[in-house]
């Protein structure tokens, strides 16, 4: 190429010419300072747009009583978009300052979509984070996997991003580049297994609501006992009471088993399912005497009265013979005391009376007839929950022997010291 050719009539030219410099020289200064007059009016249209342009966004970001404007001015989104001015100007005038010198067109414009490759994808990136707490901050979307979608976001990003450079660097098209990726899927898949199943997982999770953030889980088979603190593309971290952290395999929650305690968190109420095995030996028929006993006992004066009552008309209406305390119908103990337990329990301030509530009994065992409480705690914290347990059950074991039950006890070395004392709570 002739250096005479290169900006003819340019300024520079002149001025160079005038010093009696070579063609060459000439020809390479005159592109030279083109080239920084060029940089310099970018970086001068740079710095104007960061300090006016960023100056109004950010006050009118600020004034606004939206929030989601503040995520993403914190995440720099509007800083991404002013940055990507400068390297535009640069790359749409390259053709015009180079007009003279064709070869170095190609280079320059190479290298600057490179720079935009990596200024588009950090701008993704950006939004994409910014979009996450928009949200993360909205009711409907805070047990939603968002943190999970943000991952892959970020990961097909950058993923795209380097094929991108690759594009321009080889000067293939990028579809074509994504079809020969076909091809590597196996590999891919192989490479990348744990994260593939991990965001499977992750969306089996959100899509049947099997864990949410903040979900209080019992996982036995890794030890786990804690509340959810993040959910991730491939694992799920797990504050154990301890104060410990535990992180389990994301898909571990969709093939195995575990518990989840928010139904009870939700209800602000936390179930009773405990028995007492009552001495079978103890079982009797009630005796006048000891409903005599009973009827001192304000919770079951009013059953035993009612139903003495009722018994004693319906035997008369049948004829029963009254010699033998089978015949006919009579009260027995346990039935007195499940009625006493169930009263006690719907007087209990801690007792939930807007949830199923009983006292039953279970299939017999060779320790013993199982009296079961079922009944809901109205306080869901295990300390306190404990407590009002052991209140529950403190009561009823010390008032068993009132109405002459027994609760089974396996015979201890004292046992036989213990005379007719032995077993009984």
């Amino acid at each position: 190429m002739d250096p005479t050719s290169i900006n003819p009539g340019h300024w520079t030219r002149q001025l160079l010419e005038a010093q009696g410099l070579s063609e060459p020289l000439i020809a390479g200064l005159t592109i030279t300072v083109d080239f920084f007059v060029l940089v310099l009016a970018s970086l001068l249209a740079d710095f104007v747009a960061r300090s006016i342009l960023m100056r109004l966004i950010r006050r009118f970001v600020l004034r606004t009583k939206v929030t989601w404007d503040d995520h993403f001015l914190k995440e720099k989104v509007f800083e991404g978009l002013v940055h990507l001015l400068p390297t535009l100007l640069i790359r749409g005038f390259v053709p015009v300052v180079f007009e003279h010198a064709e070869a170095w067109i190609a280079p320059l414009q190479k290298g600057l979509d490179f720079l935009l490759v990596y200024q588009i994808a950090l701008l993704v990136n950006r939004t994409a984070r910014a979009t996450g707490h928009v949200l993360e901050d909205q009711e409907q979307f805070k047990d939603k996997p968002i943190r999970t979608l943000l991952s892959v976001v970020q990961f097909l990003t950058w993923f795209i991003a380097i094929l991108g450079i690759i594009s321009v660097a080889s000067g293939t098209p990028l579809g074509t580049l994504l079809a020969g990726m076909a091809g590597a899927t196996a590999i891919i898949i192989l490479i990348f297994q744990d994260a593939i199943n991990g965001l499977l997982a992750n969306f089996q999770i959100a899509m049947y609501d099997l864990l949410r953030k903040g979900d209080w889980i019992t996982f036995e088979r890794f030890g786990v006992d804690g509340d959810v603190i993040s959910v991730d593309l491939t694992t799920v971290k797990i504050k154990n009471f301890d104060n410990t952290i535990s992180s389990v395999p994301a898909k571990a929650f969709v093939t195995d088993s575990f518990v989840n305690w928010r139904g009870m968190q939700v209800a602000n109420v936390r179930r009773i399912k405990r028995n007492l095995v009552i001495d079978l030996d103890s079982v009797q028929f009630c005796s006048d005497e000891l409903l005599a006993s009973l009827s001192g006992i304000e919770r079951v004066r009013d059953y035993i009265q009612a139903r003495q009552a009722e018994i004693a008309q319906h035997n008369v209406a049948i004829g029963a013979d009254k010699s033998q305390p089978v015949n006919g119908r009579h009260m027995t103990n346990l039935g007195v005391f499940r009625i006493y337990a169930t009263h006690y329990l719907k007087e209990h301030a801690q007792v939930s009376d807007e949830h199923s509530l009983m006292v039953r009994q279970l299939q017999p065992l060779g320790t013993g007839v199982p009296l079961e409480i079922y009944c809901f705690a109205k306080e869901i914290s295990w300390v306190p929950y404990e407590g009002i347990v052991s209140d529950i059950f403190d009561h009823l074991i010390a008032a068993a022997p009132a109405f002459g039950l027994r609760l089974y006890q396996a015979p201890t070395s004292r046992s036989g010291y213990m005379g007719t004392n032995a077993g009984q709570a």
